[in-house]
């Protein structure tokens, strides 16, 4: 038989001595911590437009992301601003279907190679391609910054509205000090939230647009089209077969299909085919 002695919780006594002392409270974050604190919360683009516009007035920005720079792909993931969300998905549709204008976009993303950031300030020319956008959108100016990871490309890209002006120098070096640490936050989200990061509205879903028969989502099956919309939001085959209550080899075998009806290998690459669908 083994007895068991019992003696005074002296870690319980110390616990409630020291408590008395420092009473549970919140500490404060200062403003970059918060930040941090919001990269995976639903309005992270929003919080982060605000902090960037301490900087200076910054209209709208938004983030081109290449999943896989060996068979480059940009989408337009995260944006906020005053342009409306229609407008973001048709300029991206519209900038990525010209081959001049993605490549231009591509070759800054090479250019920053190596783990560093390329930060570019630019102002469109009357013959650039691009231009026809700005000047229905009332931008003038925009800075990009670029970055290159392994084989993860992420572009962000802020625009100056015609009704504030050029910006100032004064205003190009506050943004110089604050837009790298937006650049590296984005960059984190994506990493942190998978396929969640992107900016899709609610009924930029696969089974909204097989429901609307929409391109190639019409020929899904109901399944195929719940397999694709848990790959967008970033679940794991895993934790799809849990959440729908089959087994993870019927869910392999439902990307597959999905993934061969609509011409795609990646829950990426769906996303793309989304934009092109909503815009």
């Amino acid at each position: 038989m083994v007895a068991f002695l019992t003696t005074p919780d002296r870690h319980a006594q110390y616990v409630t001595r020291m408590s008395d002392k420092f009473p549970p409270r919140p500490l404060p974050r200062d403003e970059v911590a918060a930040l941090a604190a919001a990269v995976p919360m639903p309005d992270f683009a929003d919080r982060l437009l605000a902090y960037i516009r301490k900087a200076a007035d910054i209209a709208n920005f938004g983030t081109f992301y290449v999943a896989d720079m060996s068979r480059p792909e940009p989408i337009l993931s995260i944006w906020a601003g005053e342009m409306s969300t229609y407008w973001f998905n048709r300029n991206a549709s519209t900038i990525l279907a010209n081959e001049q204008l993605t490549q231009s976009i591509l070759d800054r993303i090479q250019a920053a190679r190596g783990g560093g950031l390329v930060i570019e300030r630019w102002r469109p020319d009357p013959e650039d391609p691009i231009s026809p956008i700005y000047a229905r959108d009332k931008a003038i100016e925009r800075i990009t910054v670029s970055s290159c990871t392994d084989r993860v490309g992420v572009q962000s890209f802020f625009l100056r509205g015609e009704k504030s002006g050029w910006l100032t120098d004064a205003e190009v070096a506050r943004l110089q000090g604050v837009l790298p640490l937006a650049h590296e936050l984005i960059g984190l989200r994506h990493r942190i939230a998978g396929s969640t990061a992107f900016h899709h509205s609610a009924g930029d879903r696969a089974s909204a647009l097989r429901e609307r028969d929409a391109g190639p989502f019409g020929s899904l099956s109901v399944r195929e089209a719940q397999i694709c919309d848990l790959a967008l939001q970033g679940k794991s085959v895993a934790g799809t077969a849990l959440e729908l209550g089959i087994s993870e080899n019927t869910v392999r075998t439902l990307r597959r299909r999905a993934y061969g009806k609509l011409g795609v290998s990646s829950a990426t690459q769906i996303a793309t085919i989304i934009l092109n669908e909503s815009a």
